[in-house]
């Protein structure tokens, strides 16, 4: 029958297992098998720690949870130092690190990879003409080395009388009260008028009218609103009050019940600052 060991420890070593202690002096951590000094390295080699500690878990000296608490490493870390010694040995932790080959974006196939971007080549058809890897240039556009032009704006599609009624229908502030942050910022006093915001629309009722208006604002229309009205203040302005007055007075076939059906359905709502 083997015979057990009595837990030996140095003077002054910080216990690891039963067997294992260390000591930490000048500098050098000292490993200690009983009384008997096993292993040394300086303070600052990761790879000779690493290696040994490693080496101490696969031959059953200690355990990674004793290796974690003495020297509060993460487990993960230990967990890749053990795999590295069963896989590679004591060599795999000195084997010297594989280091980048030649830079594969020079300046000329930088220049060149710019010129086809600026040609409106998307990234996989330059990455395969130049024979580059996709990531790489890929990287090289998020670093700024590459600029891609900026995609066309495509116009949004025109809205046509149906949806605009079905979008006023389902408003989140009642029929036809849309833009409601504006509309709320307005009511606190925040926002003093919306601005006006243009959107392309097909079968709008009258339309060929608005080509007169600007004609009349270029001539004055709107010279002396704020001294003959005064400010309207809230989510219209005095000039969207106006614009809609003159949209309807410049049409004799406007009807009078349709515009005020019109204009109670959209500024009836409007909410106001108490």
């Amino acid at each position: 029958m083997p015979q057990a060991l009595l837990p030996m420890i140095p003077d002054g070593a910080s216990r690891v297992s039963d067997l294992i202690s260390v000591v930490q002096e000048n500098g050098v951590w000292t490993y200690f098998c009983g009384v008997h000094p096993v292993f040394s390295h300086p303070e600052a080699d990761r790879r000779s720690f690493r290696m040994f500690t490693a080496q101490l878990v696969c031959q059953g000296t200690c355990r990674e949870v004793e290796v974690i608490r003495v020297f509060g490493v993460s487990k993960n870390s230990i967990k890749r130092s053990v795999k590295k010694y069963r896989k590679e040995g004591v060599e795999g932790f000195f084997r010297p690190r594989k280091k980048r080959g030649a830079t594969v974006l020079t300046a000329e196939v930088a220049a060149e990879a710019q010129q086809l971007l600026n040609a409106g080549r998307s990234r996989r058809e330059v990455a395969a003409e130049l024979v580059i890897k996709y990531d790489t240039l890929r990287k090289a556009i998020q670093q700024g080395r590459l600029q891609e032009p900026a995609k066309p704006v495509e116009p949004s599609a025109a809205s046509d009388k149906s949806q605009r009624s079905g979008e006023d229908a389902v408003a989140e502030m009642g029929t036809a009260c849309t833009r409601p942050g504006e509309r709320v910022l307005a009511a606190l006093g925040m926002l003093n008028g919306a601005p006006t915001r243009f959107e392309p629309c097909r079968d709008v009722s009258f339309g060929g009218v608005l080509c007169a208006l600007p004609g009349l604002i270029e001539n004055g229309l709107l010279r002396h609103l704020d001294q003959a009205l005064g400010t309207l203040r809230g989510y219209p302005k005095s000039d969207l009050a106006l614009n809609y007055l003159n949209y309807v007075l410049c049409d004799p076939l406007f009807s009078q019940d349709q515009g005020a059906c019109t204009w109670k359905r959209q500024h009836a709502k409007l909410i106001r600052p108490t």
